[in-house]
Parts: structure tokens; C-alpha cells; sequence
């Protein structure tokens, strides 16, 4: 099981805080995937302003697909945001 935290508007666009994945293992653009069926009407989330946190530890996605594993907790949120 892999828990998906979502926090700032991309919370809001999906409806919930949270996001659990059954599966043992999944690659890092599957995530992307899974929000974009959990958002509601026509938001939209842009994959280059999203903080990704793996476990806590900052996630750098430029140009690698990185394994998440079950008990992974992945932490979502906009980089850009109303104040």
C-alpha cells in the first residue's frame, strides 16, 4: 500500500487529503496518473510546479522515473499558490 498525502489546492482538486494505491510497487509517473483520475471537474495539475516528498526527503524529478514502494508515503503540493 502506498499512501499519496496531497496537500494545498491539489487537496482541494481531488477532494480529499489522501490517496492509498494497493499495489506493492509502482513507478513515479504512475502517480501522475492516479491524481488526474481522482481530480474533480476540469482542474488541472501541473507535473513542473509540484513538490514531491518521498518519505520527507525532497524529490527531484528531472528526467528519472523513480520506484515507489509499498509503505511509501508520497507527499504532493503546488509550488505556486495564493497567499
Amino acid at each position: 500500500m502506498i499512501t499519496l498525502k496531497l496537500l494545498g489546492s491539489i487537496k482541494k482538486y481531488c477532494g480529499k487529503e489522501n490517496i492509498i494505491i494497493h499495489e506493492n510497487e509502482i513507478m513515479l509517473s504512475k502517480i501522475f496518473s492516479v491524481l488526474n483520475q481522482n481530480i474533480n471537474s476540469s482542474n488541472y495539475i501541473d507535473k513542473e510546479n509540484i513538490l514531491i516528498l518521498i518519505n520527507g526527503v525532497d524529490l527531484s524529478i528531472s528526467g528519472t522515473d523513480q520506484k515507489i514502494k509499498s509503505g511509501d508515503i508520497v507527499t504532493i503540493a503546488n509550488l505556486i499558490h495564493g497567499g
